[in-house]
């Protein structure tokens, strides 16, 4: 006599699914075989691995601040970025972190409607700061003209970034002008 056991790893929102793309199916006999016995919890001890390392996510770390719709905002801004990421121990990060953050500050407070919203996230090696506004309408970089007014905010965003981009906002209507930082140290050149 035997009896079948068929074993799934089910992820997240897949569940249903096998996480390898098949179900594993076992034969076990009745009297029970010490061979049987031996790769079934060989068996089981792989598939609680694999559990372990789907319940393992990337950890992600953040914070958000709604800020005022007034000049002392980036200032404001500076300071939470500063100490958040003494806390969340980014300090090599933070000059420029919390200089590109009040270029995005200064530029939702001058051209944006609205309180900003600050977040700021670290996730995978990489630290986003996002400024949110109600106003659509994407930033502006400044051109290659000494006589440009204005976008030079946003090239300083661009040079010193890892990336940047527009988005939408997680709340309501508007944008999301946001910039990326590598939170691992540089590799020293050869």
């Amino acid at each position: 006599m035997h009896r079948q056991l068929e074993l799934m790893c089910r992820r997240g929102p897949a569940a249903g699914r096998p996480a390898t793309g098949r179900s594993v199916a076992l034969t076990r006999q009745e009297t029970g075989c010490p061979e049987t016995r031996c790769r079934f919890r060989g068996l089981l001890r792989g598939l609680g691995e694999l559990a372990a390392q789907a319940i393992r996510v990337a950890r992600v770390r953040r914070a958000s601040w709604v800020l005022f719709s007034d000049a002392s905002s980036a200032s404001t801004a500076r300071r939470l970025i500063r100490a958040q990421l003494a806390d969340w121990g980014y300090d090599e990060q933070s000059e420029i972190a919390e200089l590109l953050v009040s270029e995005l500050v200064t530029n939702a407070l001058l051209h944006g409607w609205g309180e900003p919203v600050l977040t700021l996230s670290s996730q995978d090696g990489t630290l986003r700061c996002e400024v949110e506004d109600e106003n659509p309408a994407p930033p502006r970089v400044a051109g290659e003209s000494e006589d440009d007014e204005s976008g030079r905010g946003m090239l300083l965003v661009d040079l010193l970034s890892h990336s940047w981009g527009t988005g939408h906002p997680r709340r309501g209507a508007g944008k999301a002008v946001w910039f990326e930082l590598s939170t691992h140290p540089a590799s020293p050149v050869s």
